[in-house]
Protein backbone atom coordinates (compact mmCIF):
# COMPACT_ATOMS: atom_id res chain seq x y z
CA UNK A 1 0.00 0.00 0.00
CA UNK A 2 2.80 2.16 -0.99
CA UNK A 3 1.57 4.48 -3.49
CA UNK A 4 -2.05 4.73 -2.00
CA UNK A 5 -0.47 5.30 2.18
CA UNK A 6 0.99 8.49 0.12
CA UNK A 7 -1.78 9.43 -1.36
CA UNK A 8 -4.08 9.40 1.41
CA UNK A 9 -1.08 11.82 3.55
CA UNK A 10 -1.23 14.20 0.74
CA UNK A 11 -2.08 17.65 0.79
CA UNK A 12 -5.65 18.64 1.04
CA UNK A 13 -7.79 21.56 -0.50
CA UNK A 14 -8.23 24.49 2.32
CA UNK A 15 -11.88 24.48 2.47
CA UNK A 16 -13.59 22.31 5.04
CA UNK A 17 -10.41 20.90 6.44
CA UNK A 18 -11.86 19.18 9.55
CA UNK A 19 -14.08 17.12 7.88
CA UNK A 20 -11.47 16.37 4.98
CA UNK A 21 -9.36 14.72 7.23
CA UNK A 22 -11.57 12.81 8.76
CA UNK A 23 -13.11 11.60 5.31
CA UNK A 24 -9.59 10.94 3.65
CA UNK A 25 -8.26 9.07 6.94
CA UNK A 26 -11.87 7.30 7.49
CA UNK A 27 -11.46 6.07 3.80
CA UNK A 28 -7.52 5.05 4.20
CA UNK A 29 -8.76 3.15 6.77
CA UNK A 30 -11.63 1.87 6.00
CA UNK A 31 -10.03 0.25 3.13
CA UNK A 32 -6.82 -1.12 4.51
CA UNK A 33 -4.57 1.51 3.11
CA UNK A 34 -4.11 2.51 6.91
CA UNK A 35 -3.66 -0.91 8.46
CA UNK A 36 -5.47 -1.83 11.76
CA UNK A 37 -2.70 -1.40 14.67
CA UNK A 38 -0.58 1.10 12.67
CA UNK A 39 0.99 4.24 13.81
CA UNK A 40 0.04 7.38 12.49
CA UNK A 41 2.54 9.69 11.72
CA UNK A 42 3.08 12.21 14.69
CA UNK A 43 0.50 15.27 14.59
CA UNK A 44 2.75 17.81 13.55
CA UNK A 45 4.41 15.38 10.66
CA UNK A 46 0.80 14.52 9.94
CA UNK A 47 -0.32 18.22 9.69
CA UNK A 48 2.17 19.31 7.53
CA UNK A 49 2.06 16.42 5.32
CA UNK A 50 -2.35 17.10 4.76
CA UNK A 51 -1.31 20.54 4.62
CA UNK A 52 -3.47 22.15 7.71
CA UNK A 53 -3.06 23.30 10.77
CA UNK A 54 -2.35 20.89 13.90
CA UNK A 55 -5.52 22.11 15.58
CA UNK A 56 -7.70 20.94 12.50
CA UNK A 57 -5.80 17.43 12.69
CA UNK A 58 -6.53 17.52 16.62
CA UNK A 59 -10.20 18.36 15.73
CA UNK A 60 -10.04 15.35 12.98
CA UNK A 61 -8.43 12.82 15.16
CA UNK A 62 -10.95 13.49 17.88
CA UNK A 63 -13.74 12.99 15.96
CA UNK A 64 -11.95 9.44 14.58
CA UNK A 65 -11.55 8.52 18.05
CA UNK A 66 -15.03 8.84 19.03
CA UNK A 67 -16.34 6.83 16.02
CA UNK A 68 -14.02 4.24 16.44
CA UNK A 69 -11.61 4.92 14.09
CA UNK A 70 -8.48 5.56 15.57
CA UNK A 71 -7.11 5.33 19.79
CA UNK A 72 -4.37 7.79 21.20
CA UNK A 73 -1.90 6.35 23.29
CA UNK A 74 0.40 7.63 25.77
CA UNK A 75 4.12 7.49 26.41
CA UNK A 76 7.70 7.45 24.68
CA UNK A 77 5.64 5.04 22.80
CA UNK A 78 2.31 6.53 22.09
CA UNK A 79 0.41 7.95 19.38
CA UNK A 80 -2.60 7.66 17.55
CA UNK A 81 -2.87 4.23 16.02
CA UNK A 82 -5.41 2.39 13.99
CA UNK A 83 -7.66 0.55 16.16
CA UNK A 84 -7.71 -3.13 15.23
CA UNK A 85 -11.26 -3.35 15.29
CA UNK A 86 -12.11 -0.15 13.05
CA UNK A 87 -15.38 -0.53 11.10
CA UNK A 88 -15.22 -0.03 7.94
CA UNK A 89 -16.78 2.95 6.58
CA UNK A 90 -17.44 6.42 8.09
CA UNK A 91 -20.99 6.41 10.45
CA UNK A 92 -23.26 8.37 8.38
CA UNK A 93 -26.00 10.13 10.52
CA UNK A 94 -29.44 8.93 8.42
CA UNK A 95 -27.84 5.91 7.08
CA UNK A 96 -30.48 4.39 5.29
CA UNK A 97 -30.03 0.76 3.03
CA UNK A 98 -28.96 1.40 -0.45
CA UNK A 99 -31.67 2.46 -3.41
CA UNK A 100 -30.85 0.72 -6.93
CA UNK A 101 -29.70 4.03 -7.98
CA UNK A 102 -27.13 4.21 -5.86
CA UNK A 103 -25.55 0.95 -6.57
CA UNK A 104 -26.21 1.16 -9.92
CA UNK A 105 -24.38 4.97 -10.14
CA UNK A 106 -21.80 3.59 -7.92
CA UNK A 107 -21.30 0.39 -10.31
CA UNK A 108 -21.09 2.40 -13.31
CA UNK A 109 -17.87 4.43 -11.67
CA UNK A 110 -16.44 1.52 -10.30
CA UNK A 111 -16.63 -0.13 -13.80
CA UNK A 112 -15.12 2.63 -14.87
CA UNK A 113 -12.19 2.97 -12.44
CA UNK A 114 -11.47 -0.79 -12.19
CA UNK A 115 -11.74 -1.53 -15.27
CA UNK A 116 -9.10 0.61 -16.72
CA UNK A 117 -6.67 0.12 -13.44
CA UNK A 118 -6.89 -3.70 -14.39
CA UNK A 119 -6.27 -2.41 -17.87
CA UNK A 120 -3.26 -0.31 -17.01
CA UNK A 121 -2.10 -3.32 -14.95
CA UNK A 122 -1.80 -5.84 -16.96
CA UNK A 123 0.40 -3.50 -19.16
CA UNK A 124 2.43 -2.09 -16.64
CA UNK A 125 2.91 -4.66 -13.68
CA UNK A 126 5.88 -6.91 -13.09
CA UNK A 127 6.68 -10.09 -12.05
CA UNK A 128 6.77 -8.99 -8.31
CA UNK A 129 3.59 -6.87 -8.50
CA UNK A 130 1.74 -9.63 -9.95
CA UNK A 131 3.04 -12.04 -6.82
CA UNK A 132 1.32 -9.14 -4.64
CA UNK A 133 -1.48 -8.95 -5.99
CA UNK A 134 -1.81 -13.06 -5.60
CA UNK A 135 -0.72 -12.65 -1.73
CA UNK A 136 -3.60 -9.94 -1.34
CA UNK A 137 -6.19 -12.23 -2.63
CA UNK A 138 -5.08 -15.09 -0.69
CA UNK A 139 -5.42 -12.76 2.55
CA UNK A 140 -8.68 -12.12 1.22
CA UNK A 141 -9.27 -16.11 1.21
CA UNK A 142 -7.85 -16.09 4.28
CA UNK A 143 -10.04 -13.70 6.16
CA UNK A 144 -13.71 -15.32 4.91
CA UNK A 145 -14.96 -16.36 8.39
CA UNK A 146 -14.91 -12.71 9.60
CA UNK A 147 -17.14 -10.09 8.09
CA UNK A 148 -14.95 -7.55 8.97
CA UNK A 149 -11.35 -8.32 7.95
CA UNK A 150 -13.03 -9.93 4.71
CA UNK A 151 -14.49 -6.90 3.87
CA UNK A 152 -11.27 -4.67 4.69
CA UNK A 153 -8.99 -7.19 2.97
CA UNK A 154 -11.11 -7.33 0.04
CA UNK A 155 -11.05 -3.97 -0.14
CA UNK A 156 -6.88 -3.99 -0.08
CA UNK A 157 -6.99 -6.24 -2.79
CA UNK A 158 -8.41 -3.76 -4.99
CA UNK A 159 -6.67 -0.86 -4.28
CA UNK A 160 -3.55 -3.06 -4.87
CA UNK A 161 -4.44 -3.69 -8.94
CA UNK A 162 -4.83 -0.11 -8.64
CA UNK A 163 -1.59 0.67 -7.48
CA UNK A 164 -0.36 -2.11 -9.92
CA UNK A 165 -1.57 0.84 -12.90
CA UNK A 166 0.69 3.27 -11.50
CA UNK A 167 -1.73 5.66 -11.83
CA UNK A 168 -2.36 8.36 -8.73
CA UNK A 169 -5.38 9.54 -9.53
CA UNK A 170 -7.07 5.79 -10.07
CA UNK A 171 -4.81 4.80 -6.89
CA UNK A 172 -7.06 7.68 -5.33
CA UNK A 173 -10.69 7.12 -7.09
CA UNK A 174 -10.24 3.53 -6.37
CA UNK A 175 -9.75 3.66 -2.31
CA UNK A 176 -12.92 6.17 -2.83
CA UNK A 177 -14.95 3.83 -4.46
CA UNK A 178 -13.92 0.74 -2.30
CA UNK A 179 -14.95 3.42 0.65
CA UNK A 180 -18.24 3.34 -1.06
CA UNK A 181 -18.67 0.26 -1.00
CA UNK A 182 -17.58 -0.02 2.60
CA UNK A 183 -20.77 1.97 3.28
CA UNK A 184 -23.08 -0.24 1.53
CA UNK A 185 -21.92 -3.40 2.51
CA UNK A 186 -22.93 -2.48 6.37
CA UNK A 187 -26.24 -3.61 5.22
CA UNK A 188 -24.97 -7.25 4.11
CA UNK A 189 -25.84 -10.37 6.15
CA UNK A 190 -22.09 -12.06 6.17
CA UNK A 191 -19.31 -12.84 3.61
CA UNK A 192 -20.73 -16.31 2.53
CA UNK A 193 -22.20 -15.15 -1.15
CA UNK A 194 -19.51 -12.02 -1.15
CA UNK A 195 -16.62 -15.01 -0.77
CA UNK A 196 -18.02 -16.61 -3.85
CA UNK A 197 -17.92 -13.65 -5.85
CA UNK A 198 -14.46 -12.48 -4.81
CA UNK A 199 -12.69 -16.09 -5.75
CA UNK A 200 -14.01 -16.01 -8.98
CA UNK A 201 -13.28 -12.45 -10.07
CA UNK A 202 -10.24 -12.08 -8.16
CA UNK A 203 -8.60 -15.15 -9.94
CA UNK A 204 -9.80 -13.65 -13.44
CA UNK A 205 -8.46 -10.37 -12.83
CA UNK A 206 -4.98 -11.20 -11.59
CA UNK A 207 -4.73 -14.12 -14.23
CA UNK A 208 -5.39 -11.79 -16.86
CA UNK A 209 -2.70 -9.01 -15.31
CA UNK A 210 -0.34 -11.57 -15.41
CA UNK A 211 -0.78 -12.57 -18.57
CA UNK A 212 -0.45 -8.94 -19.86
CA UNK A 213 -3.43 -8.72 -21.38
CA UNK A 214 -4.84 -5.28 -21.27
CA UNK A 215 -8.47 -6.28 -22.39
CA UNK A 216 -9.19 -9.67 -20.75
CA UNK A 217 -8.35 -7.77 -17.49
CA UNK A 218 -10.75 -4.86 -18.44
CA UNK A 219 -13.65 -7.16 -19.19
CA UNK A 220 -12.80 -9.33 -16.10
CA UNK A 221 -12.92 -6.06 -13.58
CA UNK A 222 -16.19 -5.08 -15.11
CA UNK A 223 -17.84 -8.63 -14.62
CA UNK A 224 -16.64 -8.29 -11.38
CA UNK A 225 -17.63 -4.85 -10.72
CA UNK A 226 -21.26 -6.22 -11.76
CA UNK A 227 -21.37 -9.42 -9.83
CA UNK A 228 -21.12 -7.58 -6.90
CA UNK A 229 -23.81 -5.30 -7.88
CA UNK A 230 -26.15 -8.00 -8.55
CA UNK A 231 -25.13 -9.89 -5.02
CA UNK A 232 -26.13 -6.70 -3.46
CA UNK A 233 -29.20 -5.82 -5.44
CA UNK A 234 -30.62 -9.14 -4.85
CA UNK A 235 -30.26 -9.51 -1.30
CA UNK A 236 -30.02 -6.31 0.11
CA UNK A 237 -33.28 -4.34 -1.84
CA UNK A 238 -34.92 -7.70 -3.09
CA UNK A 239 -34.82 -6.71 -6.80
CA UNK A 240 -34.66 -8.70 -9.42
CA UNK A 241 -31.57 -8.13 -12.45
CA UNK A 242 -34.53 -7.42 -14.77
CA UNK A 243 -36.24 -4.84 -12.38
CA UNK A 244 -33.12 -2.48 -12.14
CA UNK A 245 -33.05 -0.33 -16.04
CA UNK A 246 -30.19 0.85 -17.21
CA UNK A 247 -27.11 -1.76 -16.87
CA UNK A 248 -24.41 -1.57 -19.53
CA UNK A 249 -23.59 -4.56 -21.69
CA UNK A 250 -20.14 -5.85 -20.55
CA UNK A 251 -16.89 -4.59 -22.40
CA UNK A 252 -16.49 -8.02 -24.14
Amino acid sequence: MGKARELALAPLRSEGAVEQVVRRLGEAIGTGVLAPGERLPAEQQLAARLGVAPMTLRQALAILRDAGFVETRRGRAGGSFVRPDAPGALPEPSATPPTAARLRELTDFRRAISGEASALAAARASGATVHDLRAADAAVAASAGDAAAFRLADARFHVAVAEASRSERLIAAETQVQAELGEILRFAPGPAAARRISQAGHAAIVAAIAAGDEQAARVEAVRHAEATHDWIVGLRLGLGRAQVAGRPAACE
